[in-house]
């Protein structure tokens, strides 16, 4: 059976233009989710509530709410702090009916190197979380501080044993760390299906070096859509598909090129990627 497009997002940051307009040209490319920012609202003109309305009144869901940074394993002193920040995020989800907050594995060089502190955190955050319906969502990010490898990530949510924390799956990130490879994705089979929230999907031509800035230039600068790469997503997908995933697969593409173009024709090249990655998991599974 084809992947239904309804489970595909589209991510803001892939357009160029205002909130507005990046919403309409999603829809009428045929995708009905969102991956929304929290910069999203904050950073329109009419305020977040104004923004807010803007987003529901698109009639896209909104797959997910991102990013809360650096709040795993921060030093005591600075935990007040990120608790704020990860309210007003919750306060901001709440606004817009979404109900996953994607964490993204810490970066700050304070952070504390220890998976049970994590786990803890999380476990605090998913507290704050339940009373609203919502569910945390964490990644590891290719050039996190201590967690970079989508296994590290997986093993703190085990550690958090929260219903309602799981794991996000981000494909350039498992790619970079060649984590994407049949040996490694055997591994991916071994977790369960309800535990994997999200999953996200890109592409890119160069291989990846080992120096971390380069790392996180062609991660924030020159992403593509799956299948207009060299890293095929499609194993991946169907392995999800196999295990039983039926959440949503976003687009979170990075791309210098695509802020810059029409956003109907970014939106429609993303709704061909969509097909093809629907089609392919259709024609293996015939």
């Amino acid at each position: 059976m084809a992947i239904s497009l309804d489970r595909f997002g589209f991510n803001t940051v892939t357009m160029g233009g205002d909130l507005g307009h990046k919403l309409d040209c999603m829809k009428a490319a045929g995708f009905a989710g969102v991956e929304l920012w929290a910069r999203d609202l904050v950073a329109h003109p009419a305020g977040v509530e104004k923004a807010a309305e803007r987003v529901k009144a698109s009639g896209l869901k909104v797959t997910d709410f991102q990013p809360l940074r650096d709040f795993e394993c921060a030093p005591d002193a600075m935990r007040p702090h990120r608790l704020e920040m990860a309210r007003e995020q919750l306060r901001q989800m709440a606004l817009v009916g979404a109900d996953l907050l994607l964490v993204c594995s810490t970066t700050s060089p304070l952070a504390i190197d220890d998976p049970e502190r994590a786990a803890e955190d999380l476990r605090t955050l998913a507290t704050l979380a339940t009373p609203l319906g919502i569910r945390i969502c964490y990644e590891a990010l290719s050039w996190g501080r201590h967690v970079n490898r989508w296994y590290q990530a997986w093993d703190i949510v085990k550690r958090c044993n929260r219903q309602n924390v799981g794991l996000n799956l981000d494909s350039f990130h498992m790619s970079v760390h060649g984590d994407d490879t049949p040996q490694t994705l055997a591994q991916l089979a071994e977790v369960p299906v309800e535990k994997i929230f999200l999953v996200q999907l890109a592409d890119y031509f160069f291989e990846y070096s080992d120096r971390q800035a380069d790392m996180i230039e062609l991660a924030r600068h020159q992403r593509l859509f799956p299948g207009e790469g060299l890293h095929d997503v499609r194993d991946l997908v169907q392995l999800l598909e196999d295990k039983g995933y039926r959440g949503h697969y976003t687009f979170e593409v990075f791309n210098d090129d695509y802020v810059n173009s029409d956003p109907m024709v970014v939106g429609q090249r993303g709704m061909k990627s969509a097909r093809w990655i629907s089609e392919a998991v259709l024609s293996r599974a015939t």
